[in-house]
């Protein structure tokens, strides 16, 4: 692999991955030629990629002499395509504009030393890969120097000006590429893996750089030179990978940044029903597995506009009804929401109302008996609730999930539980589980003295932390 320079235009993973996408055009198909030096009467294997999964497309037989055929109808998505012959050795070649030619390798190192016949693209594209391995020798050997000239100076500076200058050369190479061969596969992956350059900043009415100029700059000129329209992005890495990158690194990290960019880029996608669906998935399932707290509320939002309108034509049945439910059960937890109030039995048999708890802080935390989690982490959770109970006003309502209040009151009394302690399945407000979308334990809500949700799914060990800054900034709100 060709390891990334990190420039102004870094480009995702090289382009040893990528593959295609839009449909081919013309009536004869493709017939492409492979011969393996060393290899015989065995099979290979020709496979694409799609996002960053990898799929068979068709396995080939592989004569006595090396020899074998890919036929494939004018449908076949253009792109990068991969020919495995075992699972470490294997090359990439493209499929574009040449519908007939042949490639002749090695079994030893067959992915460097590849030659074509009748095909310009293939051609172009293995001048590159040399490239690019001379490139990346080239770097390692300077990074080794420097890491062993570290303390001197002159040493450094020399080898930083080395560096500087491969990493130009290498700009002016894919640059040239896309200058000169503008049609290309392979000038399109680099330019849908370009990053934009970020001029100087503007002086503010001050005098002094806006220092916001660069942020706002690369997150606005990010997509300049994808097109949304072409799904032949979808058949490589590149678009994944450059989605990933966005939503996890550029846009500000917060529900009401990423909403808006979500929507955004989806209307760009939208007139290709592909890129449409695939951006619309790949938004659902990242936010959907997050474990950054608050951003469950990106992924009900995402379901409540393309799924639970129909716009999200692919998902049907049961798979479509296990989304918008779950939104339904998510959407009154989002933080920020008025917690449900819960009306449970305490062990004195008294009915007692969250709502009517006066706290500064409210912990809802819902436990079993015959937890093993619980027996570690409740234990921490009245240790933290003694040392803060007067100091930031918290107050602990305790919802025990086990329908046995003999049992119940036991643990209580074993693992002193001094605070508020309910019977969750003695509730006169509904199954909490449904209310509060509780599927394993402990879990912990933290509530303010309005009983908003500001916090959830915390660990233990989290809450000092959490709760020292919350209050700070409430007081200098």
């Amino acid at each position: 692999m060709i390891s990334r320079i990190k420039t102004s235009l870094r480009l995702l993973p090289f382009l040893f991955f990528l593959l295609a996408g839009v449909t081919g055009s013309g009536q004869e198909g493709y017939n492409i030629k492979f011969k393996i030096n060393g290899l015989k009467d065995t099979s290979c294997i020709v496979a694409n990629y799609f996002g960053n999964g990898t799929y068979v497309k068709d396995t080939l037989k592989v004569d006595g002499s090396g020899r074998t055929v890919f036929h494939a109808p004018d449908s076949l998505p253009r792109g990068m395509y991969i020919l495995v012959i075992t699972d470490k050795k294997y090359f990439e070649f493209i499929v574009n504009n040449d519908k007939k030619f042949s490639i002749e390798t090695d079994i030893e190192n067959p992915s460097e030393h590849l030659r074509v016949s009748g095909s310009p693209e293939n051609s172009l594209f293995y001048d590159y890969l040399v490239y690019n391995r001379i490139q990346y020798s080239q770097i390692q050997s300077l990074e080794e120097r420097y890491k062993k000239n570290v303390d001197n100076s002159d040493s450094v500076a020399f080898l930083r000006k080395k560096l500087m200058a491969l990493n130009d050369s290498n700009i002016a190479y894919k640059l040239n590429i896309v200058q000169t061969h503008p049609k290309s596969f392979l000038a399109f992956m680099i330019n849908a893996m370009k990053e934009p350059v970020v001029p100087e900043a503007p002086l503010l009415p001050g005098g002094r750089p806006d220092s916001t100029f660069a942020f706002r700059y690369f997150k606005a000129h990010f997509w300049d030179d994808t097109d949304f329209t072409d799904d032949r992005l979808l058949r490589t890495p590149v678009y994944h990978n450059k989605l990933k990158r966005y939503f996890d690194q550029v846009i500000v990290q917060t529900p009401d940044s990423i909403i808006p960019e979500i929507d955004r880029l989806v209307e760009k996608a939208r007139p290709n029903k592909e890129m449409f669906k695939y951006i619309v998935w790949f938004v659902t399932w990242h936010y959907e597995n997050s474990e950054i707290m608050g951003f469950d509320e990106v992924f009900v939002h995402v379901i409540d506009k393309y799924y639970a309108t129909g716009q999200a034509w692919w998902t049907t049945g049961t798979t479509l009804d296990n989304l918008v439910n779950k939104a339904k059960r998510i959407k009154p937890l989002l933080i920020g929401k008025i917690a449900p109030n819960m009306v449970m039995m305490d062990t004195t048999g008294q009915l007692v109302s969250m709502n009517d708890i006066k706290s500064n802080i409210l912990i809802l935390l819902f436990w079993d008996p015959d937890c093993g989690h619980c027996v570690e982490e409740i234990p921490k959770i009245r240790d933290f609730y003694d040392q803060y109970k007067v100091q930031m006003g918290l107050e602990v309502f305790a919802v025990c999930s086990d329908t046995s209040m003999a049992k119940m009151k036991k643990e209580i009394k074993k693992r002193d539980m001094h605070w508020i302690n309910v019977n969750g399945p003695r509730s006169l407000t509904g199954n909490y589980h449904d209310q509060y979308d509780i599927r394993t334990t402990p879990v912990i809500f933290i509530l303010n003295k309005d009983k908003e949700i500001i916090a959830k799914q915390l660990k233990t060990d989290q809450l000092e932390s959490f709760l020292n800054n919350y209050l700070s900034s409430s007081h200098r709100e």
